[in-house]
């Protein structure tokens, strides 16, 4: 019997999983944390396929020519790195992986309601329908419900269409929090339900998911990987014979890494990702000679966020997407439209920015109607992250950053968008951003208000990593690992975020992570 081991229990390493056995591979799973479903389970569950069977069910039109379009707009900056083989397979074969785990039992989707691209300008986006998720009876899971990731950083038990009538915004999430109740706790949503399937299926198959098992080494032979030797949780080194699929994700808590690809210090950096996520997958590929393709730093999707108690010590910031607040380095100054985090970070990550470090900035209109992830409105911020003054002068002393400069920014960011504009750098002008980031009460525009209400509030940002490096393990389109010279390695396949993003150089949009998970994970099974 052809045997293969996964490395990583997230969403690709689970499809292939999945779509291994069901053509009768004897397929193990290593699995370096105590708990299964990776970065994915953590995430929103937003799985972006263009052209799927639910659009087409209920009379949604969606093209693949049209999704190609866009997904090229959005990677003008640097074309050369999309590879026109790996774009077309992508977009051509993931409705396809979508129906397949459908028929197989390991999900049922659903439409995010009303969703869209996020960049709605670009040619070929659409409104709606190409978002989706699904949800999973956590009672179905049996005794693996308890070894399940569940995300920290979304309602999970609550779904899209129960919170988007209120936006994507800290308050929101509070209230759904509060409205839990036991019906919700057996309901799994966002990332965590998208994955609970995927591990049922899995289990059901009789795939042998080994926690606590760490990949450290590959058995190569002659050129061909024939295995891997795991660090067993008694400190043991095991060997599994079989292909390998490196699907481990991200390299988000490894600073050595962190550094090589983002150019980021410790200190300016953080993970909304599990901790697992140390960049095993691509040291595993560079020993078989597999190489790596780099997306420049500042086209990550990274995002802005804070420190938190809790696990895993960071949140991702959306209260610098609503109205009396926007964003400054330490001259005081604005430098983009801050209400989109990825403009700030396009800003931040370039060679040799000077805007890095960054700084929130609000008034205490915003702190009585939004508060601050964990911190309710109105509450009091944890004083280690956020610091407050009578004025913005004042404020900027604290912070480290011109005061005086500060408050001159404050004063013509609050004159500007009075009348619901913002003329210097076009805050609130993306549409998404308005509809699902932005307060739908607010007057006369949902990402804009004055910052001029004593007293005031600031905070650090730190870059947030979410799993998503879009730098990863060379592949063909089929997920074939790639030695530096193109040579296929034998034996070695990466799916998921391990392998690079090659199929959409740096166009990022939610959804395009998840979406290649079950994808490659389809491919690199059939391959197998």
């Amino acid at each position: 019997m052809r045997r293969a081991v996964v490395v990583g229990a997230g969403l690709a390493g689970l499809a292939t999983a999945v779509a291994a056995a069901d053509r009768g591979v004897a397929v193990t799973v290593l699995e370096k944390g105590d708990l299964a479903g990776g970065a994915a389970s953590f995430s929103g569950g937003q799985v972006w396929v263009a052209a799927n069977h639910l659009e087409a069910a209920q009379g949604i039109q969606d093209d693949l020519g049209d999704a190609e379009r866009y997904v090229r707009a959005v990677g003008a900056s640097h074309p050369e790195l999309i590879d026109d083989a790996a774009l077309h397979r992508w977009l051509t074969e993931a409705p396809r992986a979508a129906r397949y785990f459908e028929d197989a039992g390991a999900v049922t989707w659903e439409i995010i309601p009303d969703y869209p691209d996020y960049y709605q300008d670009a040619p070929g986006s659409r409104p709606t329908g190409r978002y989706l998720t699904a949800a999973y009876d956590a009672r179905r899971l049996g005794p693996w419900r308890e070894r399940l990731r569940v995300s920290p950083h979304f309602p999970v038990g609550t779904t899209y269409a129960e919170i988007l009538g209120a936006g994507l915004r800290a308050s929101a999430f509070g209230a759904a929090r509060e409205a839990d109740d036991l019906s919700r706790e057996d309901r799994l949503t966002f990332g965590t339900g998208v994955v609970a399937g995927f591990l049922a299926a899995a289990v059901e198959r009789g795939v042998d998911i080994l926690l606590e098992h760490a990949a450290v080494e590959l058995c190569v032979d002659d050129g061909r990987v024939t295995g891997v030797v795991a660090q067993t949780p008694d400190g043991a080194r095991r060997i599994l014979d079989g292909d390998v699929v490196i699907a481990t994700s991200g390299y988000d808590w490894d600073d050595e890494l962190a550094h090589d690809f983002l150019g980021l210090k410790p200190a300016d950096r953080g993970s909304v990702a599990p901790r697992t996520l140390t960049g095993d997958g691509i040291r595993l590929a560079r020993q078989a000679g597999g190489a790596v393709v780099e997306i420049p730093a500042n086209r990550v999707p990274v995002q802005v966020g804070y420190p938190v108690d809790g696990y895993p010590g960071f949140q991702v910031a959306r209260e610098h997407s609503l109205p009396h607040t926007f964003v400054v380095d330490r001259s005081g100054r604005r430098f983009c439209d801050d209400a989109v985090y990825w403009e700030i970070v396009k800003k931040t990550l370039q060679p040799g920015s000077p805007h890095l470090p960054c700084f929130m900035i609000w008034d205490s209109r915003h702190h009585r109607r939004y508060g601050l992830g964990p911190t309710p409105p109105g509450g009091t911020y944890p004083p280690e992250v956020v610091s407050s003054a009578p004025t913005l002068r004042e404020l900027g002393t604290v912070l480290g950053i011109d005061g005086e400069a500060l408050a001159a920014t404050a004063a013509r960011f609050s004159a500007d968008v009075a009348s619901g504009h913002d003329p210097e750098f076009g805050r609130g002008t993306n549409t998404t951003w308005q509809r699902f980031q932005g307060d739908p009460t607010q007057q006369p525009h949902p990402n804009l208000g004055p910052v001029d209400e004593p007293p005031f509030f600031g905070m650090r940002l730190t870059m947030v990593s979410t799993g998503i490096g879009l730098t990863g393990i060379a592949v063909d389109p089929d997920g074939q690992v790639l030695s530096a010279d193109g040579a296929p390695v034998a034996g070695l396949h990466a799916a998921g975020a391990a392998a690079a993003f090659t199929s959409s150089g740096t166009a990022y949009n939610s959804g395009f992570s998840l979406s290649r998970a079950i994808t490659l994970g389809l491919l690199v099974a059939e391959r197998l």
